[in-house]
This record gives C-alpha cells, sequence and structure tokens, in this order.
C-alpha cells in the first residue's frame, strides 16, 4: 500500500516538473508583477535662489554690460580677460571680461529696464523677464540686451496676481523655426476655412 501511495504522488507531480522543464528548454518565463507603492508623503522642497557671490563683469565696447550677456559669439571680435577684483557701484566683481564687436556690427545695447519702458505699459507692476525660456535673475538695470539679436518680445499680463511677465526670444534657429511652423499652421487653418464657405457658398469670399 505505502508503495502505491509514493507510485501516485510520483505520478501526478512528474508532470509539473516536465512542464516546467519544457517551458525552461523554449526560454519562457513567467511575468511577475510586482505593485510599487506611490510616495504620496508630504515633502517641503526649499530651492537655492541665492545670487552667486563670485561674479563676473562683462563689458561690451567699453560698456558695462552686468554679470552676463548674451551677444552672439560670431559677432566678437575680441575677448580679454582680467583677473582682478573690481568695484562698480555698491558691487563687488571677481574679474573682468572686456569683449569687443566686430568693426561692421553695431550693437543696441537695452537694459531690461529700457525694454520694459520701450514696449510695455507696465508701471510700477513687477515683473519676470525670461529670454529664450530661462528666467533672468539679474537686476533689470543692469542687464543688458543688444537688440539686434531679438526675435520677438512677448508681453503677457498676470491679472489675478498682478505680475507681468516679458519674454525675450533672439534669433536662434530653433526659434526661427517655430515662428514659421506658427505661420505656416495659421495659413493652413485659413486655407480650410475658405474651402469649407467656397463649399457651402460658390459666391467668393473675402476673410
Amino acid at each position: 500500500m505505502k508503495t502505491l501511495i509514493i507510485f501516485l504522488v510520483t505520478f501526478v507531480v512528474a508532470p509539473s516538473f516536465a512542464q516546467t522543464t519544457e517551458s525552461q528548454k523554449h526560454g519562457s518565463s513567467t511575468t511577475v508583477k510586482v505593485h510599487q507603492r506611490r510616495d504620496t508623503a508630504f515633502r517641503v522642497i526649499k530651492l537655492n535662489n541665492i545670487t552667486p557671490t563670485n561674479q563676473i563683469a562683462f563689458f561690451l565696447n567699453g560698456k558695462f554690460i552686468g554679470p552676463q550677456y548674451s551677444l552672439a559669439p560670431n559677432l566678437i571680435k575680441d575677448i580679454r580677460v582680467l583677473e582682478q577684483d573690481t568695484l562698480i557701484g555698491t558691487k563687488n566683481y571677481t574679474g573682468q571680461v572686456y569683449l569687443t564687436a566686430k568693426n561692421d556690427y553695431h550693437p543696441r545695447l537695452s537694459s531690461l529696464a529700457d525694454l520694459k519702458g520701450k514696449y510695455t505699459e507696465f508701471k510700477e507692476a513687477p515683473v519676470v523677464f525670461m529670454l529664450d525660456g530661462d528666467i533672468i535673475k539679474s537686476e533689470p538695470q543692469s542687464y543688458f540686451i543688444d537688440e539686434n539679436t531679438l526675435l520677438s518680445v512677448i508681453v503677457d499680463n498676470l491679472d489675478d496676481i498682478q505680475i507681468g511677465v516679458i519674454k525675450l526670444l533672439t534669433k536662434t534657429e530653433e526659434n526661427i523655426k517655430e515662428r514659421n511652423n506658427i505661420i505656416l499652421r495659421g495659413k493652413e487653418i485659413v486655407n480650410n476655412k475658405e474651402t469649407t464657405l467656397l463649399g457651402n457658398d460658390r459666391t467668393p469670399k473675402v476673410l
């Protein structure tokens, strides 16, 4: 009897082992789903927006243009670097970079404050400046832009919180391509609208 029981157990279990072996031969596998827990814990994230202390003073054709510059490299004739501290106004800079534009290029340097007064109606309202999608963190009076390099000035007013947004786009290949795509899409919409109207009424219409 004991021998018979062992035989029956072996007979029942053996196929399962055989199946496992066959599946391994064919390289099949069983997918096991692992349910990950979503992280919903409350967190406080503090971003470091402290202005760096070791800033460089840039000069273009002898004129101070702030701690940054946005002049295209192909328009620069000469670069001279001085590794010495300098005090401009009330701010100390740890170095100086003097840029000289090419003789046939005449930059039109304007500060962000000048651009605000020239192209917008913002008065005392706070304004956020963006250059090609990046927020400018320098003082509007000390950050200069060469207007020759600008493609667009987009003025946006956030009425709910009384903050103005001025987006500056330079003449990069990406920005020019995006503008042309928008123009083409606009023409396609107009053409489709014209076709629809003419289909309903054969009388020509000016849109």
